[in-house]
Formats: structure tokens, C-alpha cells, sequence
């Protein structure tokens, strides 16, 4: 029987094997570390949108989760130098399992729903020291109501209707109001409210309607119907979404997931753990956006998208 000859390595062969194993070893890449964590309340592309505008501003590595995924890890942190919350499930969850030493950075939540997650974790100790924040997905109501101005500049008075959440917000609303040299106008709904027969007098008192985004009062029906009374009264209507405009409101200021996505990036890249967080801010990123076919219906003519976002950023300078 053949067998085939096989040449035993030499020793130069076995000192060349040895030096490469031992220069893998000391030389070896670790794993990658990520400085940032990012966890989206849910795998939507609104979320998803805020997460890789953020990402990709970030100045060093950084991991998105869904929270879904980060609770199948059982909420390791270890290796995060900082923590970022898109949304309000993941920033309740982040809230209590997110290591007291790690900053906490809520985006992309409405103000209210901000205040209710302080208050329900308001005993927990990166409350007292600053380590938490957040940017509110909502517009300022004195920007909302520069817009109006811009709009309307011989308007006089501006009405709203309020919702339980919304009606905690009426001293905001006076004095951004007071600051524009408009009166206001308001009725609060209830739930078992007739909304036509409190908004029908509402909206034709007033000179501008501006639409609150306050679940518990802006549902469909609600939106429709003031949509509808605005028209009928030719009351120039100011919403708080692209969405609605689209729908037939005249005009909103509104901050897209970009660009909250770039304000948390920068605010992520400017601090780290040994400072204290910033209090929370509103949007600085913004865009107007109008309804031609609303504004012809109206008789008004108004001047462009680019012009009106433009004038606002010059007015808060």
C-alpha cells in the first residue's frame, strides 16, 4: 500500500507560526465599544428617521436598539458612556433601569408627556442631579403664534379650545399671546362635550384658531369639524402639524425627525457624564408649512414656506 509522503514543518517554520500567533494576540482589534446608545420606543420610521440623522452627527460610535431588543438584554448599559431615549416608552423604561453615573437624554416627546415622566420618577436621584433632559417634539406656543402674526399681521385676537392636558398650559398661552398683542380666546372641552356647540362660537369670535395637539380633545372628529367651522367662518386656522395642513389648516410650524434627530446629536456631542445636563428645550430646528388652496380660499396672500421659516428664525435671534 502507497501512502503518500508528508513533510514534517521545519523549525523555521514552527518560530514563524509561533511569532505570528503571539503578535495576533497583542496586536488584536477588540470588539467595537459604542459610546452612545440609542433606543427607539418603537420601530417606526419616524423613530428610525431620528435615530440615523442622530447617529450619523454623532461625533463618536454609537448602537441603535429598539426597546424591545434592549429588554431582551435585560437593559445592559455596561458598555454606554451615554444613553438616548426616542420617545416616551423608552424614556420611562431608560428612567428607571439606566445606572444613576450615565446621562439620560429623552428626544423626540411632547413637552407634557416629559412633565408627567418627572413627576413620576421624581424622587429618583438624576432628577436632583441633572441627569436627565430632554427636547420636546412640540413647537413653542410663541413661535406658533409668530407665525399667526406673520400671517394675519392685523389680527387682534387668536382662540384655542383646551383639553384636560392642554388647559394646564393656559398661563403659556396668555402670556405668549400678551407677547404678540393678540387676545385669547378659549373654551375647555370635555370628553362628554358637544365640540360643535362650544367651537361654532369659539372660532367666529376670534381673528386666528390655533389647534392645540391635546389627545384628549384633537381627535378626528374634532379636527374635522374645525376644519370645517374655520372654513365656513374664514378664520385663518394655524396647526401644529405638516399632517393637518395637508388636511386644510393654513399653516403649522413643525420640527421633521431630522431635525430633532440633529439637535439631539449636538446636545449628545457637547456634554458628557462630568457635567450637568441642560434643562429641557423646545425644537431649534424648524420649518413652516402652508396650504396654498387654504390661503386662496381665505383671501389671503401669504408669503412662501422658505420666506415664513426664514422670518421666524430672524425673530427669535
Amino acid at each position: 500500500m502507497n501512502h503518500r509522503y508528508q513533510q514534517k514543518p521545519t523549525l523555521h517554520q514552527w518560530l514563524t507560526l509561533l511569532i505570528g500567533f503571539v503578535l495576533s494576540c497583542v496586536f488584536a482589534v477588540p470588539e467595537s465599544r459604542a459610546d452612545h446608545l440609542i433606543v427607539l420606543s418603537r420601530q417606526l420610521p419616524s423613530y428610525q428617521e431620528v435615530a440615523d440623522t442622530l447617529a450619523s452627527k454623532l461625533t463618536t460610535p454609537s448602537k441603535i436598539l429598539t426597546l424591545s431588543e434592549l429588554k431582551r438584554q435585560n437593559y445592559d448599559y455596561s458598555n454606554y458612556q451615554q444613553v438616548i431615549a426616542l420617545g416616551a416608552s423608552a424614556g420611562d423604561a431608560l428612567f428607571q433601569t439606566v445606572p444613576e453615573g450615565k446621562h439620560l437624554i429623552i428626544s423626540f416627546i411632547p413637552r407634557q408627556t416629559y412633565n408627567a415622566l418627572l413627576l413620576k420618577h421624581k424622587n429618583h436621584p438624576r432628577v436632583a442631579n441633572g441627569a436627565v433632559t430632554a427636547i420636546y417634539l412640540d413647537q413653542p406656543y410663541s413661535r406658533q403664534l409668530a407665525l399667526a402674526k406673520l400671517i394675519a399681521p392685523q389680527a387682534k385676537s387668536v382662540a384655542t379650545a383646551l383639553g384636560p392636558h392642554s388647559a394646564n398650559d393656559l398661563n403659556l398661552l396668555r402670556s405668549a399671546a400678551q407677547g404678540h398683542n393678540l387676545e385669547l380666546k378659549y373654551e375647555t372641552l370635555q370628553e362628554t362635550d358637544n365640540p360643535i356647540h362650544k367651537l361654532q362660537p369659539l372660532i367666529k369670535s376670534a381673528d386666528i384658531f390655533l389647534s392645540l395637539p391635546d389627545k384628549s380633545v384633537f381627535n378626528r372628529t374634532t379636527a374635522k369639524w374645525i376644519l370645517y367651522i374655520s372654513f365656513k367662518q374664514r378664520i385663518p386656522l394655524i396647526g401644529f402639524s405638516k399632517k393637518y395642513v395637508e388636511a386644510g389648516a393654513l399653516a403649522a410650524v413643525y420640527s421633521s425627525p431630522s431635525d430633532l434627530g440633529r439637535q439631539t446629536a449636538e446636545l449628545a456631542n457637547q456634554y458628557t457624564n462630568t457635567a450637568p445636563l441642560p434643562k429641557p428645550t423646545y425644537p431649534q430646528y424648524f420649518h413652516v408649512s402652508t396650504n396654498p388652496t387654504a390661503a386662496h380660499s381665505l383671501h389671503l396672500n401669504i408669503p412662501s414656506e422658505e420666506t415664513l421659516t426664514k422670518k421666524l428664525i430672524e425673530l427669535e435671534k
